[in-house]
């Protein structure tokens, strides 16, 4: 196989593993965010969560990375299961822990941000942050394998909530995303409205 065959090759399995990445974060981050809204409703979890909301910009970043280090003891632990045989316990163990790690995170995210973005560093790097992602999802997204993904993703959603009688919010993006993939494809279908 030759440099450039050998290239595209490794390209297209690399976007097709971003793009299922990052079809799996927006609908993790999205719902976990919302489980995480509703679990704050509960009384003592709002003052809490008023507390946060309310700390100066130096106490909002230590409650920021607090998610990403009370949950390393026990991803430490799921590795000493694996290391004693137990692979399928521990890496369910680091799986919860992810997840509980990401919602608590994007729950201290929505609740820290206003404070922590009045320090200069912080917002500078989530600015950068911001730019590379965005940078990264433009690529992503103009292939068409990103495309063919995100459709299916969509099909599947509005097949789901078609069956369960939802008001099917999935069929009106997917005829979206098919419409801005027939203008990707056509400019001149832009005019054709």
């Amino acid at each position: 196989m030759s440099a450039l065959p050998l290239r595209r090759w490794i390209a297209s399995w690399f976007v097709g593993a971003a793009a299922l990445v990052f079809l799996a974060e927006e609908w993790l981050w999205n719902r976990l965010k919302q489980a995480m809204a509703l679990i704050g409703r509960l009384p003592v979890l709002r003052r809490l969560e008023r507390w946060i909301g309310t700390r100066p910009p130096a106490l909002a970043a230590v409650v920021f990375l607090a998610p990403s280090t009370l949950i390393l003891p026990i991803k430490l632990f799921a590795v000493k299961m694996i290391v004693t045989g137990h692979i399928l316990s521990g890496a369910g163990v680091i799986l919860a822990a992810k997840i509980t790690a990401t919602a608590l995170f994007a729950r201290v995210y929505v609740l820290t941000q206003p404070a922590l973005m009045r320090l200069e560093w912080f917002a500078q790097m989530h600015a950068t942050v911001l730019r590379w992602r965005v940078r990264v999802h433009a690529q992503i997204e103009s292939r068409p394998l990103w495309r063919a993904l995100r459709r299916q993703a969509l099909q599947w959603r509005a097949g789901l909530e078609a069956r369960h009688g939802r008001t099917n919010r999935w069929a009106r993006r997917l005829r979206a995303a098919r419409r801005l993939d027939r203008i990707r494809r056509h400019p001149a279908a832009r005019t054709a409205g």
